[in-house]
């Protein structure tokens, strides 16, 4: 049986040079995860010092045990563990004071914090959140939703053509109709393929679309290995500028 969790929103503050994004403590788990975003160069020298100063903010802002990890965002090739020979640094607060360590806690130091929901509840209390009942009656709703339209759709596809089918059969009045929309279908087929017929901007667009995918499904059949560079490519520049983006809503 799952245990009904409670997961509150992420909170996230601006620095210079850096900003940082904080996600609670999920239920059942043993810290808080903190992310130090570095995005100015100049600071590549000094995440010692902003790491433990911004793990002690976040610790007294909110007291759990708290997992802090840096992101190179700049121009420079460099990870933690190649600056400071660790990974991520582990605090928690004590007696109004916070505890560091990095890598790991000795045994006489690991932390003994009440992080039961209704503790986080009030360690929380300012921040939005949403609870395992809220989110699987949102998916019954969309389960809901995506059954009303495959009926829907189902009702157009099959019911419809049956039932305009039966009745074309027992009256001549639907049959007559079928008919002459059945000859209209034709007759615009046939002067659309002996050139007869101009197609609208629309219609041009879809095909010139079309021609466009096969011409490149056809390429990517031929080099798979490059299609793959491609898009890993892509996916790469896709996420740099998405960063980009995000660095320059910080800066602001």
């Amino acid at each position: 049986m799952i245990n009904p969790w409670v997961r509150y929103d992420d909170v996230e503050e601006k620095r210079d040079g850096y900003y940082v994004s904080y996600s609670p403590v999920f239920t059942d788990q043993e810290f808080a995860i903190v992310k130090v975003y570095i995005y100015d160069s100049n600071l590549s020298s000094k995440i010692k010092n902003i790491a433990e100063s911004e793990l002690k903010y976040w610790a007294l802002k909110y007291p759990t045990p708290i997992m802090l990890m840096i992101d190179n965002k700049t121009d420079e090739e460099w990870r933690t563990k190649d600056k400071l020979g660790h990974n991520f640094l582990l605090g928690y607060p004590k007696l109004e004071k916070v505890i560091l360590h990095w890598d790991k806690y000795p045994e006489s130091e690991e932390p003994d914090i009440d992080l039961s929901k209704e503790s986080l509840a009030k360690i929380y209390s300012g921040l939005n959140f949403s609870t395992y009942e809220e989110v699987v009656a949102k998916q019954k709703t969309e389960a809901r939703g995506r059954k009303l339209l495959l009926l829907i759709l189902t009702l157009w596809v099959c019911v419809i053509p049956a039932l305009i089918a039966f009745l074309g059969w027992s009256n001549p009045i639907v049959s007559l109709l079928a008919l002459a929309y059945s000859w209209y279908v034709a007759f615009s087929k046939a002067l659309e393929l002996w050139g007869r017929k101009k197609k609208s901007e629309k219609e041009l667009a879809k095909d010139k679309e079309e021609l466009a995918k096969n011409h490149h499904h056809y390429h990517c059949q031929l080099n798979p290995e490059a299609f793959l560079r491609l898009k890993n490519e892509n996916f790469k520049k896709e996420r740099l500028e998405k960063e980009k983006l995000k660095i320059d809503s910080m800066r602001n």
